[in-house]
């Protein structure tokens, strides 16, 4: 009987703490802290998506400092709902949304129009600013009066926009120069690559204004309307951002924004006129330029090593008697090298999140270069062995060498001289690929050139200056390779 007291006395306290800490266990764990709690704690920062290429909502100036109406409004915004930390992330504009998607972004600023395509992918704020497409041809150019004259005519739009489709719906015989950046756009004009622009009509005033040589043909087209683009998950800070921006046109503080950037005084014609080369759009900007050349040295020397790495484990594997080994090198250059490197960057960057893994810009770019450069690398590891006397393997097993033993101190040292001039092309080639993660984000020297051409619509200073800068670092490379070359001569 005392043991079944004691029995049920330990029962009956087992049920009481359930009953006691079931509502404790239940309140700790409540609704964990939301995305906008986070943000407005300090704890997470927002991360904004533009293409600062396309003034005046969003450029740079000399020191690489990030300006424009959407970056004041998205600013004052973020701070009226309390959110600490803003960060802008430079991309191309027709990666935006698919950033958004991926959740490399939380926002999307960058002149975007609501339309009902775009809202099946995203989610967008009320409307922040008028836009409306509009026609612009060369300022001399009277054969252009309405959208009947665009057929048969060259149409330059950006790719990603608006414009692209609404030229294709209600213009078909036009003939469409898709470019990447709101300077191309206008330069394709004024230069003869085409005959007209179709964009937004804010941005192509502003240009007007700003450079001249082109003007507005008719009215605006269009009625669409700017608005910030959010991931559909994100109810709750889209929801605090239209409020803050009814705040801030109830109190008159979106009107002091606006007129910034879109007063009379901002879009006054400036004086224009400059060298054909002209070298103080070099000197204004040489601190963006220097720190997107570092960018680029950290880049393609870290897609080197890994190239290297990537090259000897594949070179090895293709070399294999294991027969799963050599398939599985086989098949790592037949996929790398088969595929375009934009297509595998863009899978790495934007595919991989959909799959559960998230790589940061500088990461994906690095990987995405290494892979594709070790696939070449692996051919060249391959061949530059295999060309070896296989004489000299055997001569070097019967003295006693084991395979490995000889294949490090005989094969490879011979290998590794006839591999060089290949290696050197192959690297030159890497550096002048590594343009290419500028599309992922990364702000090397490419990118940091288009983002100075938007602001100073100097296409042929800049484009020449970096042209030198990537001039330079492949003839280094090609002279260390031939240094290294006659340097292992005496040894061979």
């Amino acid at each position: 009987m005392p043991r079944q007291r004691t029995w049920a006395r330990l029962a009956t306290a087992l049920v009481a703490c359930l009953f006691v800490l079931v509502p404790t266990s239940a309140a700790s764990a409540a609704e964990p802290p939301t995305k906008l709690d986070a943000l407005r704690s300090g704890q997470a920062t927002l991360r904004v998506g533009t293409d600062a290429t396309f003034p005046p909502f969003e450029f740079t100036d000399a020191q690489g400092n990030q300006l424009g109406f959407d970056i004041d409004l998205v600013r004052a915004l973020a701070a009226r709902a309390g959110i600490k930390n803003v960060e802008f992330v430079q991309m191309p504009f027709g990666n935006i949304v698919p950033a958004l998607q991926a959740d490399q972004i939380d926002v999307g600023a960058s002149a975007i129009y609501i339309s009902a395509e775009r809202a099946k992918a995203v989610d967008f704020t009320d409307i922040y600013y008028p836009g409306g497409l509009a026609i612009f041809a060369g300022e001399k150019d009277n054969g252009i009066a309405s959208l009947g004259d665009l057929a048969g005519k060259r149409v330059a739009v950006q790719v990603g926009t608006k414009s692209v489709e609404w030229v294709k719906q209600h213009q078909p015989a036009a003939q469409l120069i898709t470019v990447q950046t709101n300077e191309q756009m206008f330069s394709s004009v004024r230069l003869g690559q085409a005959d007209a622009v179709v964009t937004g009509a804010p941005a192509g005033k502003y240009f007007i204004a700003q450079q001249g040589g082109l003007k507005q043909v008719g009215d605006r087209l269009t009625d669409e309307n700017y608005g910030y683009a959010f991931q559909k998950a994100d109810a709750d800070v889209r929801g605090a951002f239209n409020t803050a921006l009814k705040q801030m046109h109830d109190d008159g503080s979106y009107a002091q924004v606006t007129e910034k950037w879109f007063g009379a005084e901002t879009t006054a014609a400036k004086p224009g006129g400059h060298p054909l080369f002209n070298v103080a759009t070099i000197v204004e900007s040489s601190a963006q330029i220097w720190q997107g050349l570092l960018v680029s040295i950290q880049v393609i020397l870290s897609a080197l090593v890994l190239s290297l790495l990537l090259g000897a484990i594949g070179g090895f594997a293709k070399l294999s008697r294991i027969a799963p080994l050599r398939w599985l090198g086989n098949a790592y250059v037949s996929v790398i090298r088969g595929t375009p490197f934009v297509v595998q960057l863009f899978f790495i960057y934007f595919g991989l999140p959909q799959l559960g893994l998230q790589l940061p810009p500088m990461a994906a770019g690095i990987i995405s270069l290494g892979l594709y450069s070790g696939s070449y690398v692996t051919e060249i590891f391959r061949g530059a062995v295999q060309s070896v006397d296989r004489g000299q393997l055997e001569a070097s097993r019967s003295c006693g060498m084991s395979h490995a033993s000889a294949m490090r101190h005989v094969i490879i040292p011979q290998a590794f001289l006839r591999m060089l001039p290949p290696l050197g092309n192959e690297f030159v080639s890497m550096t002048k690929n590594s343009a290419l993660v500028s599309f992922v984000t990364i702000h090397e020297l490419f990118l940091v050139g288009q983002t100075i051409i938007s602001r100073t619509f100097d296409a042929l200073t800049v484009y020449l200056f970096i042209g030198l800068l990537y001039y330079l670092m492949t003839n280094l490379i090609g002279f260390a390779t031939s240094t290294i070359e006659k340097k292992m001569a005496v040894y061979i």
